[in-house]
């Protein structure tokens, strides 16, 4: 394995070091960073390589806008201009195989050096974007690494195949603007598990954002497992472009102290949207303020919705949660097939949030009082063997569950307490 220490990085905390990392890479093979503070601008993995960082290696985002590369470095590569992002990241792997980020060192995004927090989006005038960008990549491991201080996404894998995240530990301010966590966009046969993340956006993203691939390809045969996920906004978010996510599968996680535990909505601008189908969540613990958000279009979202969301499974999620659950489709055949078993949820009465059913949903909601559940438009919803239990049944909790419009709905062997078909 080869040292980075005799390509010339010195790891001071002082000396721009990309240089000699980047020779190291280019040299082929695994590359290891010893102890140090590494100071450095983008970094570009290479084919049948990667770094290694023992314990006290810092990778940390050099503050100078020259270091990081350019929005047309490669064509894939874009730059969110609504988000203030300029196209640069720290370390990027494009067209590559067999490629790793290992060891139990941290890569940190330098965040200060751009802006502190909490501050507006439209306050900042300069950032990288997505920290750790892996584009149209083949079997990716990283594991075990710390990736701290992100400016903008932490990591971004976008159209990517044969992929294993293990073991890594994420965290970002709770203000970051856009800090989110895992971004998995159009990737196909990927593993996620044994990861810890605490972030100011999203934590975990299953994304159908095509557009800027040059092979665009659903994002499919995803499995997130074993994971504690803390967040400002949604811990699980599936959707956002206009492709496919399909046959993802999450278990066996802990959400706590988010907004929304798990969301997922086809259409988030003028996009026509994304396919969402084959989705199954279980054995989540829960206590965020919404447990479960489905919904086929944003408030803010143009157009017509199109791609429709099927055969969602929700199955043993626990917890609490202070706001309402909402399923809203805008017509019949956007949402059918969801299912809700062995789930036991308890609802807090949280005088932080006055109307618990106009902070889930969004205006246009044709009947709105307070209620833990709410369903509208859906086609084909089961409830089986699900609890829902109230720590002050007399407070501002009116239903138990409440049906708009719904078709062939079931709910069998449950204890909702309140109830109003």
């Amino acid at each position: 394995m080869k040292n980075v220490l005799d390509f010339g990085a010195k790891g001071d905390g002082a000396t721009k070091d990309t240089a000699a990392i980047q020779k190291a890479l280019d040299s082929g093979g695994i590359v290891h960073v010893p102890a140090g503070t590494y100071i450095c601008g983008t970094l570009y993995l290479r084919s049948n390589g990667g770094l290694d960082l023992a314990p006290g290696a810092v990778i940390l985002g050099s503050p100078d806008p020259a270091d990081y590369c350019a929005v047309d470095a490669f064509p894939q590569n874009h730059a969110s201009k609504g988000d203030n992002t300029s196209g640069g990241h720290l370390i990027v792997a494009v067209n590559q195989h067999h490629v790793s980020l290992s060891g139990y060192g941290r890569i940190d995004g330098n965040r200060r050096a751009f802006y502190e927090v909490p501050i507006a989006k439209m306050k900042i005038k300069w950032r990288p974007a997505q920290m750790i960008y892996f584009c149209e990549c083949r079997d990716v491991k990283i594991e075990n690494i710390e990736m701290f201080n992100a400016p903008y996404w932490t990591c971004l894998m976008h159209g990517c195949e044969n992929l294993q995240v293990h073991g890594v530990k994420i965290l970002n301010d709770y203000h970051t603007v856009n800090g989110d966590g895992l971004d998995i966009d159009c990737c196909c046969k990927v593993t996620v598990s044994d990861c810890l993340i605490d972030c100011g956006d999203d934590c975990i993203t299953l994304r159908g954002a095509e557009k800027n691939l040059l092979k665009p390809r659903p994002c499919e045969l995803v499995t997130v497992s074993n994971c504690v996920l803390r967040t400002s906004c949604n811990a699980i978010r599936v959707g956002v472009g206009s492709g496919i996510v399909r046959n993802c599968s999450v278990s066996n996680c802990i959400i706590h102290g988010s907004r929304n535990a798990i969301t997922i909505c086809s259409k988030y601008s003028s996009d026509t949207g994304t396919l969402i189908e084959d989705i199954s969540f279980d054995n989540i613990r829960i206590d965020s303020r919404k447990a479960v958000v489905v919904t086929i279009n944003t408030a803010s979202a143009q157009g017509p919705a199109i791609q429709p969301i099927r055969r969602i499974r929700f199955s043993r999620l626990f917890g609490t949660c202070t706001a309402a659950n909402v399923l809203k489709a805008e017509n019949h055949g956007e949402i059918s097939d969801v299912s809700f078993s062995d789930c036991a949820l308890l609802f807090r009465y949280d005088p932080e949030t006055p109307s618990c059913m106009s902070s889930a949903i969004p205006e246009h909601v044709t009947y709105a009082p307070e209620q833990p559940f709410y369903a509208e438009k859906i086609d084909g919803l089961r409830l089986f063997n699900c609890r829902w239990d109230y720590d002050d049944p007399s407070g501002n909790w009116e239903n138990g569950i409440m049906t708009v419009d719904c078709t062939d709905f079931r709910c069998e062997y449950c204890a909702l307490e309140k109830q109003n078909f």
